[in-house]
């Protein structure tokens, strides 16, 4: 998992279980981009070993949270299956080739049942 954008993810569908301090740190680091001396003025003049012990063990946690749950990986999947379905009715729009047309719509009709089904 690339560290950085998935941890923002993974923050927002599971920081509520995170201890107050680990999901302030990483909040402070990933939503905020401040730096270790500026997260550990913000929580009160905690030392930077302590933040950078916060946002470890939190990271560890997401991790282990998305292993266990797996929303973000689904929500990566249905995100997917949205955009290719978003292009399939891009390109019938401008299709009049009847053909082409049913066998999109049929894509298109499995691409959304898929999305149901995850849901």
């Amino acid at each position: 998992m690339e560290h950085g954008f998935d941890f923002v993810i993974l923050l927002d569908i599971y920081g509520e279980l995170l201890s107050k301090g680990q999901r302030d740190a990483l909040d402070m680091r990933y939503n905020e981009d401040l730096s270790l001396a500026e997260i550990a003025q913000e929580l009160g003049g905690v030392t930077r070993q302590s933040v950078v012990s916060s946002i470890k063990k939190g990271e560890q946690r997401l991790l282990e949270l998305e292993d266990c749950l797996g929303f973000a990986k689904r929500l990566r999947s249905l995100s997917g299956k949205l955009e290719a379905s978003k292009t399939i009715l891009s390109d019938i729009s401008g299709d009049y080739d009847k053909e082409k047309r049913d066998e999109r719509f049929a894509r298109l009709g499995s691409l959304l049942d898929d999305i149901g089904r995850e849901l």
